[in-house]
């Protein structure tokens, strides 16, 4: 009797690893990130401002900002690098903004009331990228058993609908941080996009890629049928 193959369960795997990964990198950043969301939440009044009866409490470890010290410049490099390589992994997290962007008057990002746009981004990205990353899984998975001639998981048109968006937006981040020399200078962290960008412009091509194949071989199981099944008629 022939085993099944085994593959790895990577429609699981990688959102979970993802957000293993983006937690650890922004692990350093908790305070900062827990300030953020509890003054968001002042602001519309799910918390109650603690400042009036506590002046002490809130705010009591300043930040030192003196920009002009070599420790604090070290310091803010370090911040930016994570924010920037969480939102890098998790780039597709971003279409959601940039569709809202277009269709919205004032042509910007949401982003809750009292919180920055990148720790608004170092929270949401990765929770919407856990989508794109379970598509990402199951055509690799799909991919892998077709060289089993096993089509599954079976992957379905509004799969490729999906993965198209996510191979453009690579591919812009990648061509444009490859080709606008200008973008280095107004993009620092560049390299990281010129990477992650490269990465899913390939992990998006998977889907479509998995769904040909899978046409394919069904085409080639169903033939294979149909002679199997004259030549025993015959």
């Amino acid at each position: 009797m022939k085993l099944a193959p085994r593959v790895p369960r990577l429609r699981w795997m990688l959102p979970i690893a993802q957000l293993f990964l983006s937690a650890v990198v922004l692990s350093p950043l908790r305070p900062m990130l827990a300030d953020q969301i509890q003054e968001s939440l002042r602001s519309y009044g799910i918390v109650k401002d603690s400042t009036v009866n506590n002046p002490v409490g809130h705010g009591s470890h300043p930040f030192d900002l003196d920009l002009s010290n070599p420790v604090v410049q070290r310091r803010i490099k370090i911040a930016e690098t994570r924010e920037w390589a969480v939102a890098a992994l998790n780039l597709p997290g971003g279409l959601p903004d940039v569709v809202y962007a277009i269709v919205s008057p004032a042509h910007a990002e949401w982003r809750p009331r009292g919180m920055l746009m990148w720790t608004w981004r170092d929270l949401s990205w990765p929770i919407i990228c856990i989508f794109f990353w379970w598509l990402t899984g199951r055509s690799v998975e799909a991919l892998l058993f077709s060289r089993h001639t096993i089509p599954s998981p079976k992957i379905r048109w509004w799969e490729v609908v999906v993965s198209l968006p996510v191979l453009a937006f690579g591919a812009i981040w990648a061509a444009i941080v490859s080709i606008d020399q200008s973008s280095h200078a107004d993009l620092p962290f560049w390299k990281l996009l010129l990477v992650f960008g490269s990465l899913w412009f390939i992990l998006g091509t998977c889907t479509p890629v998995a769904f040909v194949v899978q046409w394919l071989l069904q085409k080639r199981l169903t033939s294979t049928a149909d002679r199997s099944s004259e030549e025993a008629t015959a």
